[in-house]
């Protein structure tokens, strides 16, 4: 698999990677904004989001109907739809295109629901790889205590629930979330991830993050050709420091 660049499309992909609670959707949010500030071509996409199995994906889920298989096959065409239509027209543009999550969730997430990794591999063999990927590492229970500041209580999926791993969701996240932590240990050397200590404070892995990407691409290429820069952003989400962590999708 070769990555975007090797394959000399003029955009560039990044790529966030981490467990639930890990960070990592503040951390893209905020290098989004810091680009788009400069007048950069930046398009966003994330994990689940394709309008063509979005409300399939959501019934399943509400109704626990999705086994290690189907859930792996609806993520898997939700991620095609949205890379034949989006992704890879946009790189052709010659857009900075950031994604949170990337095949490396469906390497991780269903090889630990019992997915042979082979087949799952399989699934996403006609994609490119990121141009830079950054896995935020954060500790189990530093992800689990952010998720639990946004909201009360864990959701069925995030939990591993559906793996019955153990009737305490608490100790099912644990659980779950660690064997996925271990899959993704194990990738960071094969596709050359950039690690980032994601029990850092807020600004200080954004800083990291952003001398990475700069050292990596040349920002500028990626200038708009009229100059502009975007309109005053709406209304902010909340502070990196309550902002909830990811929640299985």
């Amino acid at each position: 698999m070769k990555t975007f660049a090797e394959q000399k499309f003029p955009g560039r992909l990044v790529a966030v990677e981490g467990l639930d609670g890990s960070g990592k959707s503040t951390q893209i949010y905020l290098l989004k904004r810091w680009l788009e500030l400069q007048g950069l071509k930046v398009y966003f996409s994330e994990w689940n989001s394709s309008e063509l199995v979005k409300s399939a994906t959501s019934k399943g889920k509400k109704r626990e109907l999705l086994t290690p298989t189907t859930f792996s096959l609806i993520h898997a065409t939700d991620f095609a739809d949205r890379y034949e239509r989006h992704l890879v027209p946009l790189l052709r543009a010659g857009f900075l295109v950031l994604c949170d999550r990337y095949i490396y969730t469906a390497f991780a997430r269903d090889v630990v629901r019992g997915c042979p990794p082979e087949w799952v591999r399989g699934l996403y063999n006609f994609a490119a790889l990121p141009d830079l990927t950054f896995f935020f590492k954060a500790d189990l229970e530093v992800s689990l205590n952010r998720i639990l500041e946004g909201r009360p209580q864990l959701k069925y999926f995030e939990a591993g629930m559906d793996l019955h791993l153990s009737t305490d969701p608490y100790e099912s996240f644990r659980i779950f979330q660690g064997r996925i932590l271990e899959q993704y240990l194990a990738m960071s050397t094969e596709f050359g991830f950039h690690v980032v200590d994601a029990n850092q404070l807020v600004e200080k892995q954004q800083v990291l993050v952003r001398q990475l990407l700069s050292n990596k691409l040349d920002l500028d290429s990626f200038k708009r050709a009229d100059g502009r820069r975007p309109s005053p952003p709406a209304p902010r989400r909340p502070s990196p420091k309550t902002i909830s962590a990811e929640s299985e999708s």
